[in-house]
Protein backbone atom coordinates (compact mmCIF):
# COMPACT_ATOMS: atom_id res chain seq x y z
CA UNK A 1 0.00 0.00 0.00
CA UNK A 2 1.86 3.31 -1.30
CA UNK A 3 0.62 6.49 0.33
CA UNK A 4 2.13 9.18 2.08
CA UNK A 5 0.65 12.46 4.51
CA UNK A 6 0.09 14.17 1.43
CA UNK A 7 -2.61 11.56 0.25
CA UNK A 8 -4.59 12.64 3.87
CA UNK A 9 -6.75 15.80 4.87
CA UNK A 10 -7.44 16.50 8.58
CA UNK A 11 -9.86 19.32 9.86
CA UNK A 12 -12.35 20.11 11.87
CA UNK A 13 -15.90 20.80 10.88
CA UNK A 14 -18.56 22.78 12.83
CA UNK A 15 -22.08 21.58 11.77
CA UNK A 16 -25.43 23.83 11.70
CA UNK A 17 -26.61 22.71 15.20
CA UNK A 18 -23.15 24.20 16.76
CA UNK A 19 -21.81 20.40 17.02
CA UNK A 20 -17.76 19.98 16.00
CA UNK A 21 -16.14 17.24 14.84
CA UNK A 22 -12.66 16.01 13.26
CA UNK A 23 -12.75 14.79 9.74
CA UNK A 24 -9.65 12.60 8.50
CA UNK A 25 -9.94 11.58 4.57
CA UNK A 26 -7.52 10.12 2.46
CA UNK A 27 -6.45 7.84 -0.74
CA UNK A 28 -5.15 4.09 -0.69
CA UNK A 29 -4.63 1.91 -2.78
CA UNK A 30 -6.66 -1.21 -2.26
CA UNK A 31 -6.40 -4.59 -3.83
CA UNK A 32 -9.30 -6.52 -5.57
CA UNK A 33 -11.74 -8.12 -2.55
CA UNK A 34 -10.12 -6.54 0.44
CA UNK A 35 -11.00 -4.12 2.61
CA UNK A 36 -9.77 -0.62 4.13
CA UNK A 37 -10.48 1.62 6.79
CA UNK A 38 -9.24 4.29 9.51
CA UNK A 39 -9.73 3.51 12.94
CA UNK A 40 -8.85 4.59 15.94
CA UNK A 41 -5.57 3.32 17.31
CA UNK A 42 -5.92 1.37 20.84
CA UNK A 43 -4.59 2.29 23.33
CA UNK A 44 -3.64 6.04 22.38
CA UNK A 45 -0.62 7.56 23.37
CA UNK A 46 1.04 9.31 25.96
CA UNK A 47 0.02 12.99 24.09
CA UNK A 48 -3.88 13.44 24.74
CA UNK A 49 -3.58 16.33 22.13
CA UNK A 50 -2.69 13.65 19.26
CA UNK A 51 -5.40 11.48 17.82
CA UNK A 52 -3.79 8.35 16.95
CA UNK A 53 -5.53 6.36 13.74
CA UNK A 54 -4.39 3.16 12.20
CA UNK A 55 -4.81 2.08 8.63
CA UNK A 56 -6.90 -1.58 9.15
CA UNK A 57 -6.56 -4.23 6.07
CA UNK A 58 -9.27 -6.93 6.05
CA UNK A 59 -7.14 -8.95 3.37
CA UNK A 60 -9.01 -11.09 0.39
CA UNK A 61 -10.49 -14.18 1.47
CA UNK A 62 -12.24 -15.58 -1.90
CA UNK A 63 -11.04 -18.96 -3.91
CA UNK A 64 -9.23 -16.55 -6.39
CA UNK A 65 -6.44 -14.33 -6.18
CA UNK A 66 -7.29 -11.03 -6.65
CA UNK A 67 -5.62 -9.10 -9.69
CA UNK A 68 -6.84 -5.57 -9.48
CA UNK A 69 -6.00 -2.83 -7.18
CA UNK A 70 -7.66 0.46 -7.28
CA UNK A 71 -7.89 3.83 -5.73
CA UNK A 72 -10.04 4.36 -2.64
CA UNK A 73 -11.12 7.06 -0.57
CA UNK A 74 -11.01 6.46 3.46
CA UNK A 75 -12.71 8.25 6.16
CA UNK A 76 -12.98 8.74 9.97
CA UNK A 77 -15.32 11.26 11.89
CA UNK A 78 -15.39 11.90 15.53
CA UNK A 79 -16.90 13.95 17.64
CA UNK A 80 -14.42 16.32 19.55
CA UNK A 81 -14.62 20.00 20.59
CA UNK A 82 -12.68 22.54 18.01
CA UNK A 83 -9.18 22.50 19.02
CA UNK A 84 -9.31 19.36 21.32
CA UNK A 85 -6.61 18.01 19.12
CA UNK A 86 -3.66 19.55 17.33
CA UNK A 87 -2.36 16.61 15.49
CA UNK A 88 -3.47 13.21 13.91
CA UNK A 89 -1.17 10.46 13.90
CA UNK A 90 -1.88 7.99 11.40
CA UNK A 91 0.08 4.07 11.34
CA UNK A 92 0.39 1.98 8.52
CA UNK A 93 1.68 -1.50 8.33
CA UNK A 94 5.24 0.14 7.62
CA UNK A 95 5.10 2.87 9.58
CA UNK A 96 3.42 6.28 10.61
CA UNK A 97 3.32 10.29 9.57
CA UNK A 98 1.21 12.68 11.32
CA UNK A 99 -0.36 15.78 10.26
CA UNK A 100 -1.24 18.97 11.77
CA UNK A 101 -5.04 19.60 11.96
CA UNK A 102 -6.57 22.81 9.84
CA UNK A 103 -8.10 24.62 12.49
CA UNK A 104 -11.26 25.91 10.29
CA UNK A 105 -14.16 23.91 8.43
CA UNK A 106 -13.67 23.48 4.77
Amino acid sequence: MDMSSEDFQVWYDTETDGKSKIAVVGKVSEIDGSSTTLVRAEPQGINPRILMLKIHVEPYKGPFPPHLAFEKEIRYEETAENGAFTDVNIERKDGCFTLKIDQTSL
